[in-house]
């Protein structure tokens, strides 16, 4: 028997989350702001499996539905979690939890499932070190369309502020919220536009986009997280694992000032920003762009295999 996944079930999804996956230590301030307070989870398709009044397993879907009027496909869906207690495997619990998410995704009408990877997403795939996981990813027709890594860099000395002609790398002010919309909606509509609007929808100042302005006109940007992020990206997921740790992307350059090597600068200026900050940890995730970023100094933390599956 299945039982619907609620907050009072915090503590034992925590308790399950971090023996099953402790390279990744969920906090009580991520599952709250990643689960509970998400728009985006289907109850319906979301439950807890207890034996004895333990908590076996547990699964979280999520479904899209459209919000700051940012459109996305609303036929791809996602599985957020799918764990199993070490003690209880073997007995087809796995099997249960994901039929039950599955079933109420196809009757939300989601053609494709991606493990991992939602808004709001704790991981952005299957740690590929989790072999069990690729398994049973592989077992229920999920198929390996990329993989992508977690990065992070440690940085001791003084950091200045790259420089270029006619731009400036500076953090967003609070009034120029439009103009970074109305950047991102042209350069990159979907989920980025989406990210920045709900990111003054929860209270965001502009403190957290370090932009690129050419001849004061916004044409690139970065994404900068740390303790006091009004939304924390999934870039600080894993702070508290960390020394003084600052997470860095997304970011982008429209595409008609890519020339000009305004991608690492932009992120040189994250840095600096984030130093400033009193960081000296720097976290990149779910990228694929390897060689981009080990030229910039950045080593490799954890692989993921970005799973998904067609159900139409």
């Amino acid at each position: 028997m299945l039982k619907p996944v609620t907050k009072e079930s915090h503590k034992d999804v925590v308790d399950l989350w971090n023996i099953c996956l402790p390279d990744f230590k969920l906090s009580d301030r991520l599952l709250e702001q990643n689960s509970w307070q998400s728009p985006y989870v289907l109850h319906e398709g979301s439950a807890i499996k207890e034996i004895d009044g333990e908590i076996a397993g547990v699964v979280i879907a999520k479904v899209w539905h459209e919000t700051h009027g940012v459109s996305l496909n609303k036929e791809h869906g996602w599985i957020q979690m799918l764990l199993v207690h070490p003690d209880y495997r073997q007995q087809k619990i796995g099997t249960e939890l994901y039929r039950y998410a599955e079933q109420a995704l196809l009757n939300n009408g989601i053609k494709k499932i991606q493990l991992g990877g939602d808004l709001g997403h704790l991981l952005c795939g299957v740690p590929l070190d989790q072999r069990e996981g690729v398994a049973f990813a592989e077992k229920f027709g999920f198929k390996r369309v990329v993989d992508s890594v977690d990065f992070t860099k440690t940085i001791t000395e003084r950091l200045s502020l790259p420089e270029k002609n006619n731009v400036q790398f500076v953090l967003l002010e609070k009034e120029e919220q439009q103009q970074l919309i109305d950047f991102m909606s042209k350069s990159f509509p979907g989920r980025w536009t989406f990210e920045a609007h709900d990111y003054f929808a929860h209270g965001g100042t502009g403190r957290d986009y370090v932009v690129v302005k050419w001849e004061g006109k916004i044409v690139g940007f970065c994404r900068i997280n740390d303790e006091h992020s009004a939304w924390k990206g999934p870039n600080y997921n894993w702070a508290e694992q960390f020394d003084r740790l600052g997470g860095i992307g997304p970011l982008g350059v429209n595409e008609d000032y890519r020339k000009y090597g305004l991608g690492r600068a932009v992120i040189e200026a994250a840095e600096y920003y984030l130093q400033q900050r009193g960081k000296e940890t720097f976290f990149i995730d779910w990228t694929d762009l390897i060689a981009f970023y080990e030229k910039l100094g950045y080593t490799i933390w954890k692989d993921y295999g970005i799973f998904v599956k067609q159900v139409e």
